[in-house]
């Protein structure tokens, strides 16, 4: 038989699940989030598993103790990857990290440890990237606002980012793609699931004026000579530029 467990999707979820099928001694496991389409009609009825934060907090604890705080980062950062079947594949690097415990990271040549490494310097990457990408605008209620369509799961990895930076003034980062969003309060930042806006938030009228004062010295500061648009989007590709002030041309 092979156990399968079902979890809401988020990370914390899939560590509980992750637990759960560890300390049950699980052999084979599937694990599916709770908007998985269910496949077969004589399969095993799945288990379905609840979000405890303590739980996640102690095996992240305990995962790092045993193997290393590094390892646990390349889980993190691997899972926001949102391959298909990437539960199972960090299961197996997880039971292997428990066999192994701090060898884990330097078995570059197992093809799991490999794979899982590359997946999380893909992630780590286009979080980078994202930091600076992002362009916050100030609306009329008075916070500010900015919107991004990553390829990976990384709305997590910059929030305490920009909680650092821009100090004590409230902020959505809505991610469009995943329908969801961080929200900061001036103190602390949390995750929104889901979100949907009608429509995205009126600009106020200071952010208007700096806007076209923005736009205007981004055009005037480029040299007509030594334009090079191949690069250009090279380091800047055009699912990005849909957010950034500079390419707006509404």
């Amino acid at each position: 038989m092979r156990e399968r467990y079902r979890y809401d999707g988020s990370f914390e979820g899939y560590l509980c699940a992750l637990s759960r099928s560890l300390s049950e001694g699980a052999e084979s496991p599937e694990f599916l989030r709770e908007t998985s389409p269910e496949r077969g009609l004589f399969r095993e009825p799945a288990v379905d598993v609840e979000t405890d934060r303590d739980r996640a907090d102690a095996f992240h604890v305990q995962f790092s103790a045993a193997v290393s705080a590094s390892a646990f980062r390349t889980l993190c950062y691997a899972f926001a990857c949102e391959q298909e079947e990437i539960e199972r594949l960090l299961w197996e690097y997880v039971r292997l990290g428990i066999e192994t415990g701090r060898r884990l990271t330097s078995m570059l040549a197992d093809t799991r440890v490999n794979t899982v490494n590359r997946l999380a310097r893909r992630v780590a990457t286009e979080a980078h990237r994202y930091k600076g990408f992002v362009r916050f605008r100030e609306v009329e209620e008075g916070f500010l606002y900015a919107t991004i369509e990553p390829k990976a799961h990384i709305i997590r990895f910059l929030a305490p980012h920009f909680a650092r930076r821009v100090g004590d003034r409230p902020w959505i980062l809505h991610d469009l793609r995943r329908s969801c969003a961080a929200a900061y309060d001036g103190k602390t930042w949390r995750l929104l699931l889901p979100i949907t806006l009608t429509e995205p938030p009126r600009l106020s009228a200071a952010e208007r004026e700096c806007a076209d004062l923005w736009q205007r010295y981004f055009r005037r500061l480029a040299i007509e000579s030594r334009s090079n648009p191949k690069l250009q989007l090279n380091r800047v590709p055009l699912r990005c530029r849909r957010h950034l002030l500079e390419f707006d041309e509404s």
